[in-house]
């Protein structure tokens, strides 16, 4: 192991700030607070809630007597100057929630410091010390993620050794051979798991049903509680049971009868099921925007805008919030979502069940007098959001009813906020399309979204489902780069069989699986085939062919736009027999739907005759191997 590196030249050591320094001074304070009011130096606890411009974000501070005391006076210029103090050249001003991160990772590693033999200065450490500090993460973090925080937390100790008049580190932890890798990484993998399509499905489905059957019962018993309380009776033991036999017959079989404990069921049985109706309305905003939970923690009154067509009817809704992540702005930048009816539904339940005064919509739902100010922590919501897989499940058991979101080995899928995007995007990038007959909902909702994500250009959304059809592309490709190209048809299938063999000649792969992303993007940007297999047909792509409208992909080239597909007229059309198979099911669906009852408009009817008869006079010319 290399010993401590030590610098030729030490820089001159600054001068410690002020005692009655104001730690929070030029950071934008939130409304309702005053400097002067705010921590100082010398405070042995940091108030950081002033500064915390997100209304969600829970009230924190920085406790240094919860450090070693040798290591008070460094930790406090450490965050002094990460808060509002002199930073080192070229670093920027951390977030105010990642200066929280890192002073927890700070008390880990200063109290592990001040363990070893000797109680060393910050100054005497090694790499030795560091490969330790490596071992000793592994064995009380088992996320890779949160060593990666927890080490690049500790290395701020180096990268402002500038800016730190006492004790700091002379030694880059970077130089560490067993400190993690990934913290040089440029560009580091989403590592939120995907919710999995077997309870994807389920719970949208129960959210759905919530919203739209118990919803209105439950406003109804809310709105009656508010009234009593502003009239003649402010006590608890008033809340009314909500009355659900039409829609939820097992729920209208236990009504009160008066006495204090059957009270007492009705009354947390309608907040219970209050939390239950917020609960389903968070994940349908979620999955249907595209929102982070930051983004629907703003939600206000008044939010949602429809657009309707010529005839009147409604066409799509957008949802306007603040975006954080990205943005200039610490106080948030106004941003457009476009979304769904179901979500559009979401946000007006969300209205209903605030009072009428609350402005802000996802608040925690007690009575007035005992809400927290401001939006519920992401704690909260994530709490509130797996209630729903919960009491669904008991519903389901309790009554012998089917339908119960399934489990994910052996237990409940622990449901959080940020999950809810990263399957979307995998959803719009990864699920079928039907651009034949016409898509369904959920995927013009995602080419919508896709295309002109609104939130912002920073908002990162077209980046997220973009590398999931990158790795389902190379994934595809793989698969076809053995024998399958023997088994295409179609105009392009010549030029198919002779792009694939030269992918596989060049990268030599054969098939199989490629468990590392990294790797398949660094494959596909060197040696692309431009083939991109799909659901109907694979687009082997010439630009001077297409009938769509190419647009710019990374790399300087063009590339196809998949919903301005136009598969039954393109010559740069290639057919396997999953397209073959999937277009002749296309056609019997339609020829099902032609002979259907009622019958359909004439209009209606004679488009999709000649639709499904153009699938067949296709597959005719094209549906063998040649």
């Amino acid at each position: 192991m290399a010993a401590a590196l030590t610098n030729p030249a030490p820089a001159p050591v600054p001068e410690r700030i002020g005692g009655s320094r104001f730690v929070l001074a030029g950071r934008p304070l939130a409304p309702g607070h005053r400097l002067e009011d705010t921590a100082r130096y010398d405070d042995d606890s940091w108030l950081l809630a002033p500064a915390l411009l997100q209304r969600h974000q829970a009230p924190t501070r920085l406790n240094f007597t919860r450090a070693p005391a040798a290591f008070i006076p460094t930790l406090k210029d450490l965050f002094a100057a990460m808060l509002s103090g002199k930073l080192p050249l070229n670093e920027p001003r951390p977030k105010m929630m990642s200066i929280r991160r890192h002073f927890t990772e700070q008390l880990r590693f200063t109290h592990w410091v001040a363990a070893r033999p000797g109680q060393p200065r910050l100054a005497d450490l090694t790499l030795d010390d560091f490969a330790a500090y490596a071992l000793h993460l592994h064995a009380v973090l088992p996320s890779e993620a949160s060593r990666e925080v927890a080490q690049s937390s500790v290395r701020m100790l180096y990268r402002y050794r500038t800016v730190l008049p006492g004790d700091r580190l002379i030694v880059d932890p970077l130089d560490c051979e067993e400190w993690g890798n990934s913290t040089r990484r440029t560009h580091a993998e989403n590592t939120t798991h995907r919710i999995p399509e077997r309870v994807m499905g389920p719970l949208l489905a129960w959210c759905l049903r919530i919203i739209d059957d118990l919803a209105p019962d439950i406003l109804t018993a809310l709105d009656a509680y508010r009234i009593r309380r502003e009239t003649a009776h402010p006590g608890w033991r008033h809340i009314p049971r909500p009355h659900l036999s039409s829609a939820w017959p097992h729920l209208a079989t236990d009504e009160p009868t008066g006495h204090e404990d059957q009270d007492a069921h009705a009354r947390f049985s309608t907040f219970d099921l209050a939390r239950l109706l917020q609960g389903a309305c968070y994940i349908l905003i979620a999955y249907l925007s595209g929102m982070r939970d930051s983004e629907i923690k703003h939600l206000r009154r008044s939010s949602t805008h429809t657009l309707l067509d010529g005839s009147g009817h409604p066409y799509r809704w957008t949802l306007t919030s603040l975006a954080f992540k990205g943005e200039s702005d610490p106080a948030g930048t106004i941003a457009t979502w476009i979304i769904g009816a179901p979500a559009a539904r979401a946000v007006a339940v969300l209205e209903r069940l605030q009072p009428p005064a609350t402005d802000l919509l996802l608040r925690n739902l007690y009575p007035a007098e005992r809400i927290r100010a401001g939006a519920m922590t992401l704690r909260s919501s994530n709490e509130l959001i797996n209630r729903v897989i919960t009491w669904v499940n008991a519903y389901c058991h309790h009554y012998g009813l089917p339908g119960a979101i399934p489990e994910v080995n052996g237990k409940p899928w622990n449901l959080t906020a940020r999950q809810f995007r990263r399957t979307l995007a995998w959803y719009i990038a990864r699920r079928p399309g039907g651009v034949i007959a016409g898509a369904v909902q959920y995927r013009h909702l995602g080419i919508q979204m896709f295309e002109g994500y609104a939130g912002t250009s920073d908002s990162g959304f077209r980046a997220e489902v973009e590398a999931e059809q990158s790795m389902q592309r190379g994934e595809h490709l793989l698969a076809l780069t053995t024998d399958h190209q023997h088994d295409l048809s179609g105009p392009a299938a010549h030029e198919a069989a002779v792009r694939l063999a030269d992918f596989h000649h060049r990268t030599g792969f054969t098939g199989s699986v490629v468990t590392d992303p990294a790797r398949l993007r660094r494959v596909l940007a060197r040696h692309d085939p431009e083939v991109y297999p799909g659901t109907y047909v694979t687009c082997v792509f010439n630009p001077d062919k297409a009938l769509c409208r190419p647009r710019s992909v990374p790399g300087g080239r063009a590339g196809p736009v998949p919903h301005e597909c136009q598969p039954l007229e393109c010559r740069n059309v290639a057919l396997t027999a999953n397209n073959t198979t999937a277009l002749a099911a296309e056609a019997d669906r339609i020829d099902h739907r032609l002979r259907a009852r009622p019958v359909l408009p004439p209009l209606l009817h004679a488009g999709l005759a000649r639709r499904r008869d153009a699938i067949h006079a296709f597959l005719t010319v094209n549906g063998t191997a040649q």
